[in-house]
């Protein structure tokens, strides 16, 4: 747990620096030039505090803007647009109770997507995870933006499969044998000391929302929180076999460009 808040904390701090005011010049499209701090709005709007006036110009009025972060030929005339192709790299955690083996391990992934339209993207992604033993999530991603602008709520939805990367590290001890629904044997299930069990994968599930802001068209940052589910399959000989379930929260922050 108190990885998790951490991490939420360190989170919070990195986008809120993202998020400051930045000084340095407006240009207007009548000739006008401002300079002092500007920051852009949820509503692709430009605020300008100058001379201890504040001003807030629609997109249509700014010809450029120029400072530490954006250049003197940025143009504004329209809302963000990705590309029809835009990356995401997310690195956060899986925290669940605090008395599992690992409460919060880390997890790393990357997708590639596409832009069917202004709101709506699909796409597919890999990572790493680290649980009892080292996972490579491959999965679909679809993602849903509330409102096109610069900053905007969206739901994200994940499916795919966790690729084993290694042995198990763990030995596993009273592991009942897979039995089918057609096995004749009318007893119950004899038990059995094992061991070692052979890590096979699984499923994953994670839906969630998020938060993203751009901070040009071609950069940004998100926060999500999501809810993952994955079932891993263990194999062992003579049709010896374990599922482990995980149902973790996901917090993660991620980092937008194409």
């Amino acid at each position: 747990m108190k990885k998790l808040c951490l991490f939420t904390i360190a989170v919070l701090f990195t986008f809120s620096l993202f998020a400051q005011s930045e000084k340095g010049f407006v240009y207007l499209k009548n000739g006008t030039i401002l300079k002092g701090k500007f920051q852009y709005t949820d509503a692709g709007k430009l605020r300008v505090e100058s001379a201890g006036n504040i001003w807030v110009f629609d997109a249509a009025e700014i010809d450029s803007v120029a400072g530490r972060r954006a250049s003197r030929v940025a143009q504004m005339e329209n809302l963000p647009q990705y590309s029809r192709f835009f990356y995401r790299t997310e690195i956060g955690v899986l925290a669940g109770n605090s008395q599992n083996s690992q409460s919060a391990p880390l997890s790393f992934t990357g997708t590639v997507n596409y832009l069917i339209t202004p709101q709506f993207s699909a796409g597919v992604g890999f990572g790493a995870e680290f649980l009892k033993e080292s996972y490579l999530p491959a999965f679909l991603n679809a993602e849903y933006k509330l409102r096109n602008s610069w900053s905007s709520p969206y739901f994200f939805v994940k499916t795919g499969y966790q690729v084993a990367l290694e042995d198990s590290r763990e030995i596993y001890y009273d592991v009942q044998p897979y039995w089918s629904s057609s096995s004749i044997w009318p007893g119950p299930q004899p038990s059995h000391n094992y061991g070692e069990l052979d890590p096979k994968g699984g499923i994953l599930i994670n839906p969630g929302i998020g938060y993203s802001h751009l901070f040009s068209p071609g950069f940004g940052m998100s926060l999500g929180f999501g809810y993952q589910f994955h079932r891993l399959h263990y194999k062992g000989e003579n049709d010896y076999r374990l599922d482990i379930d995980y149902n973790r929260l996901t917090v993660k922050m991620g980092i937008i460009f194409n």
